[in-house]
């Protein structure tokens, strides 16, 4: 049986974090996958994301598709890989779909190049891929496309809501490779003292100086500084963000209406956390009327292990920046506290290493699964290795 923090980490304690995890016991989780592009990705060292160029790319995609159909139809190597070899994090959560079979999943292609083969895959009104951060104008010169994405999330999230509110929560992850600079782009425009505090996908997390570099591009493109968009946050999403985070930060308030709500993701999503507090609390005149009743103490933020105890971030330290300069909110952070080092496949070990460590909502659907069996994040291993045999190594096809 599971067991709080030996299985599941309390990151950054809210004084009714045990009570959210309560809350979900007797619920089915309701997944959903928004996917995006940003040129922001092909910065050269700031992801390692895509073994190739070109394999980037079709990252998003093909996570998307692997949660819908087992594998991806995009790709022939069967799951996205870093460069090393260590396989993407949808092993993890497509270990969660297949211990999970009563779990729902809806994908959001808020900005692909090409979209996903998924049934039923809803395209908000201004999708589109993103420009790179350096630009200073990622989702045009204007806020209007973050407002409309944003708007967007709001109607999809009062319908998951809805759906889901009696016996059902989400899990709101992302896969949108390239995420961690336009994170740390939000962050910084809002005015947070994130530097130095956003994840990697590489071990030592060495980009934090090209990350901000990038930023830094883009602010100065249009002579912003930091916390230039601290009281007009949908500008910092259109400046130096990406196509998910208006879309999910929309979702995530209007759902927490009906529902609970985990935003599946590490520092990406603390960036989310943070986009949709600063509108809740600076919603200029013309999100006034759209805007529900905040709920934050309903939306928790569920990561991996390897995100929380990563010494080249600092999670926690992000959650205290939201915390004061938006809230209170009351939002609980978790963390599955997975472990590879004893597995079979070395490539899988290199997690431990410190290889990818989060994406495709891979720590809350862990988490997820840990409370609807009551098995361990030990006994998760045993899923995720038969994961990477059937879809990696391809064996028993």
């Amino acid at each position: 049986m599971w067991q709080i923090d030996t299985d599941i980490l309390r990151v950054s304690p809210a004084s009714n974090d045990l009570n959210f995890i309560d809350s979900l016991a007797n619920r089915t989780p309701f997944f959903v996958l928004t996917v995006a592009y940003t040129d922001t990705v092909q910065i050269p060292g700031v992801s390692g994301a895509g073994v190739t160029t070109e394999l980037r790319e079709l990252t998003a995609q093909a996570d998307a598709e692997i949660m819908a159909h087992g594998k991806a139809r995009c790709l022939p190597g069967g799951v996205p890989s870093n460069p090393t070899g260590a396989p993407g994090p949808s092993i993890i959560t497509r270990a969660a779909f297949d211990l999970l079979p009563d779990m729902g999943y809806v994908c959001v292609d808020a900005g692909l190049k090409s979209p996903p083969d998924v049934p039923g895959t809803i395209f908000p009104a201004g999708a589109g891929p993103a420009r790179a951060v350096t630009t200073g104008q990622a989702l045009g010169p204007d806020e209007s496309r973050a407002g409309l994405l944003f708007s967007e999330g709001l109607r999809i999230g009062r319908e998951l809501g809805r759906a889901n509110a009696e016996r059902g929560y989400l899990i709101l992850a992302e896969s949108v490779p390239g995420g961690t600079t336009t994170a740390l782009g939000v962050l910084l425009g809002l005015g947070l003292d994130a530097e130095q505090r956003v994840s990697s996908s590489m071990p030592g997390n060495n980009t934090h100086e090209l990350k901000l570099q990038a930023v830094r591009a883009g602010l100065a493109a249009f002579n912003r500084e930091k916390g230039a968009f601290a009281r007009q946050p949908l500008g910092a999403a259109a400046s130096l963000g990406d196509p998910m985070q208006p879309v999910v930060a929309g979702m995530a308030l209007a759902a927490s209406q009906f529902c609970p709500v985990v935003l599946a993701g590490g520092t990406q999503m603390a960036a989310v956390l943070a986009l949709a507090a600063a509108i809740y609390r600076f919603p200029g005149s013309g999100l006034l009327a759209e805007l529900p009743a905040a709920q934050f103490e309903r939306i928790a933020l569920v990561t991996t292990g390897w995100v929380a105890n990563d010494p080249g971030s600092d999670l926690a330290g992000l959650a205290a920046e939201i915390e004061t300069s938006f809230g209170p909110l009351g939002s609980p952070y978790f963390a599955a506290n997975l472990d590879f080092s004893g597995s079979a496949y070395p490539p899988v070990q290199l997690y431990e290493a410190g290889y990818v460590k989060e994406g495709v909502g891979a720590g809350a659907a862990a988490l997820a699964a840990m409370l609807a069996t009551g098995c361990t994040a030990k006994d998760l291993n045993q899923a995720i290795e038969a994961v990477y045999r059937r879809i990696v190594l391809n064996e028993g096809h």
